[in-house]
């Protein structure tokens, strides 16, 4: 492969990185503000309740965009294609079983039509498991090293991508708390599911961002 072939190849693989980083943090604040302008009654309780409002074709757009990189996505070596591509699935997974409308009554939602309290359970499902995978991603695919001596700005990315997948598995494992013993609490009104998703997602966008070296990239000698 000659060099110019193989630096084109490097500088779309970060390109990659750095969109879908750029995707992941755009989401929460695109949908948010996209819903106040265009007149939506409030904040939504989750990221994923935007699906029910204007704002559906950006929800599902970004999501699938990220989802599509992710399957695209080839890294050093296969299981970084694994944790990528299956977290590209369940991104699919989140959009194809929309969560529950909570009408107080049975609904079909979705691409499969089915009743929006079973959607729900699949969509919580492949959310989970979808920032499980990106945490796993976070904490030991991007903190490995190439061999020989780690230089001082690999050390800073892997403290940020350290932080970043835990606080992902802590923001899911927030949400999980919530979603079984406070859910129709007072706690409720301040839309803890939206602000710990968003946070969730901008750690997801930050991680990718420093890995398609936008921060702390490695100095040339």
């Amino acid at each position: 492969m000659s060099k110019n072939r193989e630096r084109s190849l490097i500088t779309s693989y970060l390109t990659m990185r750095r969109l879908i980083g750029i995707l992941g943090i755009s989401l929460p604040f695109i949908v948010v503000l996209g819903g106040f302008t265009q007149g939506e009654p409030g904040l939504q309780g989750s990221i994923s309740g935007y699906y029910y409002t204007n704002m559906r074709d950006l929800f599902v757009g970004i999501l699938c965009g990220v989802a599509l990189f992710l399957i695209s996505y080839r890294g050093y070596e296969q299981i970084d294609d694994i944790v990528a591509n299956i977290s590209g699935l369940f991104a699919l997974g989140i959009v194809f079983f929309p969560t529950s409308m909570f009408s107080g009554k049975a609904v079909r939602v979705g691409m499969f039509m089915i009743p929006d309290n079973i959607s729900e359970n699949i969509h919580l499902t492949f959310g989970a498991l979808f920032f499980l995978a990106l945490s796993f991603n976070s904490l030991f695919l991007f903190t490995r090293r190439h061999p020989g001596i780690m230089g001082k700005e690999k050390k800073r990315r892997n403290v940020i991508y350290r932080c970043c997948g835990i606080v992902m598995i802590l923001s899911l494992a927030c949400i999980t708390i919530y979603t079984f013993f406070f859910r129709g609490t007072s706690i409720a009104a301040i839309n803890p599911v939206l602000i710990l998703e968003s946070v969730a997602l901008f750690s997801f966008g930050v991680s990718w961002l420093v890995k398609g070296h936008t921060l702390f990239r490695d100095r040339r000698s």
